[in-house]
């Protein structure tokens, strides 16, 4: 993303008072702070931090409402925290997409899916 001035971090800011995991995107005077719930330890690059954003915005995306996705992260659907990070995240993916352009965001969105095949068609042949 260096080459569209895009800088990924793991955020400090609260997020509606919750101390929520969040990345930090920032370009130029622009930023957006997006709750990810992937967020590993070892996610120590901005590709890395990137990849993990880019995962959230796909199990949010596959995620048919609330309680499909309280459901992937094993949340308690009845506290309305959950539902604020729900709708955090929802703003925020689109917040991304402004900030590092729809057709890019898109690119890297399907460039996500086409790995996840690959990976999942060559974990197939070795198990075979």
């Amino acid at each position: 993303m260096e080459v569209h001035s895009v800088n990924v971090e793991v955020s400090d800011e609260v997020v509606n008072g919750e101390d929520w995991p969040s990345l930090l995107f920032t370009r130029d005077d622009d930023q957006v702070t997006m709750p990810c719930r992937t967020i590993q330890a070892e996610h120590t690059t901005p590709l890395d931090l990137m990849l993990a954003a880019f995962l959230a915005i796909q199990h949010f995306e596959e995620s048919d409402n609330f309680l499909d996705w309280v459901d992937l992260y094993n949340l308690d659907a009845n506290d309305n925290k959950f539902w604020d990070e729900f709708r955090e995240l929802d703003a925020a993916q689109w917040q991304v997409q402004d900030l590092i352009g729809a057709e890019i965001f898109r690119t890297l969105m399907t460039g996500m899916v086409i790995e996840q095949a690959i990976d999942m068609a060559l974990g197939g042949v070795v198990n075979s």
